[in-house]
């Protein structure tokens, strides 16, 4: 199975903060912290299409996301997702006394997976920490 290592970009964006507003429970807020924004060429080295299911991992997890193809400008390389308790499964958890994880310029790996999406963050958390 083809793999690619890029890095990894998150942020706020106003679907995350929409779905955090009506509940990190919900479907809204799933939708908008597990869509992998990726470069065109990065999906077709892996032969990817729009929400297919990829399997990002790095040295701190591993968690299944959706690749969408970005529709702002993204370098070959690097990826973006937005904050959510996804992402904090894969992102170092050392803050170096900032009180914040470093949520820039995570490595990971990104391949395409039959593995489903875990539906919500209690989920995610149950399985990376119990």
């Amino acid at each position: 199975m083809k793999k690619l290592e890029v890095l990894l970009l998150t942020g706020r964006s106003v679907w995350q903060g929409e779905g955090m507003e009506s509940g990190k429970e919900g479907q809204k807020y799933k939708e908008a912290c597990t869509k992998l924004d990726m470069n065109p060429a990065d999906m077709a080295k892996l032969g990817l299409k729009d929400h297919d299911k990829v399997l990002l991992s790095s040295k701190y997890g591993e968690i299944v996301m959706e690749a969408v193809t970005a529709k702002e400008e993204l370098l070959e390389g690097m990826a973006y997702v937005a904050y959510g308790t996804w992402v904090n499964v894969i992102v170092n958890p050392r803050t170096e006394g900032t009180g914040m994880p470093s949520f820039k310029g995570t490595k990971v790996t990104i391949e395409p997976t039959d593995k489903e999406i875990i539906e919500n963050s209690l989920e995610v958390m149950e399985q990376a920490y119990l």
